[in-house]
C-alpha cells in the first residue's frame, strides 16, 4: 500500500493536529509562504485564478494604465525599430539558400537508374505508337503471341467476350383499324386488345377507339403503351370508362399524358359503377407530378373500392403509404367476400378450399345414391 506524502511527511506518521487551528495561528506572511510552496495546479478551475500558479508580481505600479497611449507605443516601436540585415540581397533570378537535394541510398538509386534503361529500352517511335493505337483486339492477341506472352491472362485483363444476341421481339401484328371497329361494334370474340408500340394510330383513331368503349361489354383488358397517347384522348377515354362496367385491365404506360389528366384518369375510375382493378400508367413524358397532383390522384384511388393494382411511380412517402394501405384494405375486402361465397357461415369453421371441393363433392356423391 503506497502511503502519501503531504508536504514532503508522511500523513500516516504525523500527529493528529487540528489544520483550523494551525492556519489560524498563522501569520499572513506564513500563510503567503505556505501558499507559494504548495504545489498548485493552474487547471484546476475550483482554485482562484490568483493561487493556481506559484508567480508572484510584487512590483509596484508606477503610474495609472492608459491603453491607448500604451498600443501607439507598442505601435512606434514596431515601425521605428530596424529590419535584420538580409545576408544575401534579394537580386531577381537569384536562389538564395541551401536548395534541396534528397537522399537516396544505394539501393533507391539502383532501382531508379533501372527504371530509366527500361523506359528508354521499350520508347516506340511515333509511327509504331499510331500503330498500335489504330490495331485492333485480334491485332494485339496475335502479337501478345508473337512475343511470348500469356494470351489467356491478356483475354482476361483487355478483352471481354461479345454480348449475347437475343433475338428482337417480333412487331405488333394488331390491326388498329379492324380492332377498333370491333370494340365499336362491341364484338363479343375480343376481350384482349393490344395496341403496344404501334406509332401508326393518331389522336382521331385513339378517340374513336375510346369512345366505342362507352358501350363495349365485352372488352376486358385494353394495352396501349408506347403509342404517342395524348391529353386529349386521355380526356376522352376518362369519359369513356365512367360508362363501361367490362373493361378490368388498362395499361398507358410510356405515352404523353400530363399529371392533371392523369389525376382525372383516375377520377373517372373512382366512379361507382366502374370496375377496372388495375391500371399502369408510369413512364410518362412528364414524370415529375408535384405534391398537389399526387395529393389529387391519392384521394382518388382512396375513393375507388375496386383497384387492386397501380403502377405508378410517386415521389412522396406519405401519398405512397396511402395508397399502399388502401389496396391492401380492398384486396382484404375482396378475400372475404370470397370466403363468404364458397360457405364460410359462423356457424361452420373455416376450411381449406380443397377440403371444401372434396366435401361438396361427397356431399353430391351422397345425393346420388339411392335411398335403401
Amino acid at each position: 500500500m503506497s502511503r502519501t506524502l503531504h508536504f514532503g511527511r508522511d500523513v500516516l506518521s504525523a500527529p493528529d493536529v487540528d489544520l483550523e487551528d494551525l492556519l489560524n495561528a498563522m501569520s499572513p506572511s506564513e500563510v503567503n509562504l505556505l501558499v507559494d510552496e504548495m504545489a498548485a495546479d493552474p487547471d484546476d478551475k475550483h482554485l482562484p485564478a490568483s493561487v493556481r500558479t506559484a508567480y508572484k508580481c510584487n512590483k509596484p505600479p508606477t503610474g495609472p494604465l492608459n491603453r491607448d497611449s500604451l498600443i501607439n507605443h507598442i505601435n512606434e516601436e514596431g515601425i521605428q525599430a530596424p529590419e535584420k540585415e538580409e545576408v544575401v540581397p534579394f537580386e531577381p533570378g537569384t536562389k538564395r539558400g541551401k536548395v534541396f537535394v534528397p537522399k537516396y541510398d544505394e539501393a533507391q538509386l539502383a532501382a531508379i537508374k533501372r527504371t530509366e534503361e527500361i523506359a528508354e529500352a521499350t520508347r516506340l517511335d511515333d509511327e509504331e505508337e499510331s500503330a498500335l493505337s489504330e490495331a485492333t483486339v485480334e491485332d494485339l492477341m496475335t502479337l501478345a503471341e508473337i512475343l511470348g506472352s500469356n494470351p489467356q491472362e491478356f483475354i482476361m485483363e483487355a478483352y471481354s467476350d461479345p454480348l449475347k444476341y437475343y433475338e428482337p421481339e417480333p412487331p405488333n401484328t394488331t390491326d388498329p383499324v379492324k380492332s377498333i371497329d370491333q370494340v365499336v361494334k362491341n364484338d363479343k370474340e375480343l376481350k384482349d386488345l393490344n395496341l403496344n408500340n404501334i406509332a401508326t394510330i393518331d389522336e382521331k383513331m385513339f378517340c374513336e377507339l375510346f369512345e366505342g368503349l362507352r358501350t363495349n361489354e365485352s372488352l376486358v383488358r385494353l394495352s396501349a403503351a408506347n403509342c404517342d397517347v395524348n391529353d386529349f384522348a386521355a380526356a376522352t377515354l376518362s369519359l369513356a370508362v365512367e360508362h363501361n362496367t367490362s373493361l378490368r385491365s388498362l395499361n398507358l404506360e410510356s405515352n404523353r399524358i400530363t399529371p392533371d389528366t392523369l389525376a382525372g384518369l383516375f377520377e373517372a375510375l373512382a366512379h361507382n359503377a366502374n370496375s377496372v382493378v388495375e391500371v399502369h400508367c408510369s413512364n410518362q413524358a412528364q414524370s415529375n407530378m408535384g405534391y398537389r397532383v399526387e395529393a389529387r390522384i391519392c384521394k382518388a384511388i382512396r375513393q375507388n373500392y375496386n383497384l387492386l393494382k397501380v403502377g405508378l411511380t410517386f415521389e412522396f412517402p406519405e401519398v405512397r403509404d396511402k395508397i399502399e394501405a388502401h389496396l391492401i384494405a380492398n384486396i382484404d375486402r375482396l378475400r372475404k367476400e370470397r370466403i363468404k361465397k364458397v360457405g364460410v357461415t359462423k356457424n361452420k369453421e373455416w376450411q381449406p378450399a380443397k377440403l371444401l371441393d372434396q366435401e361438396t363433392e361427397s356431399e353430391n356423391g351422397a345425393a346420388d345414391e339411392p335411398e335403401s
